[in-house]
């Protein structure tokens, strides 16, 4: 009786499906981990360009005793969008052009505004959007 003698190479289909079956368990867990890791880099993104708008939001503030007159383009509700800083020399950094920034700073024709309100929207993310608030009591900066 001959015996018969495979050269066996490569994978069997068991040992594919179950390499293909891990590979699945891992991504599960894995992708949704990069996702709040990626969403976390870019509010980290925005609060980098916030903090020297807010600086030259305040350093202008010092200079005319009231927050963004004219270099803001503003709708009917007086809400200013940020299109360039102008006289401000703020520039957002590392964005790829992704978010839109909003200043408002309420105010009635001919007062001075003493707040804003900056809003950053991700125009990637519909629902992604941070608020900061200037309290006009005691000059504190928030952001949520």
């Amino acid at each position: 009786m001959k015996l018969r003698i495979y050269n066996s190479r490569g994978f069997t289909l068991v040992e594919l499906m179950i390499t293909v079956a891990i590979i699945a368990i891992i991504s599960a867990f894995a992708f949704p981990a990069y996702q709040g890791y990626v969403a976390e880099a870019r509010i980290g993104t925005v609060r980098m360009n916030t903090e020297p708008l807010r600086l030259a939001l305040e350093d202008f503030f010092l200079d005319n005793n009231s927050y963004v007159a004219g270099q803001w383009d503003a709708d009917a509700a007086g809400t200013r969008t940020l299109d360039d800083a102008g006289n401000l020399g703020w520039r957002p950094d590392g964005d790829g052009g992704s978010f839109n920034y909003v200043v408002a700073a309420p105010a009635a024709p001919g007062t001075i505004a003493t707040g804003y309100s900056m809003t950053v929207t991700d125009t990637n993310e519909a629902a992604a959007t941070i608020t900061c608030n200037r309290d006009q009591t005691n000059g504190t900066y928030v952001c949520n």
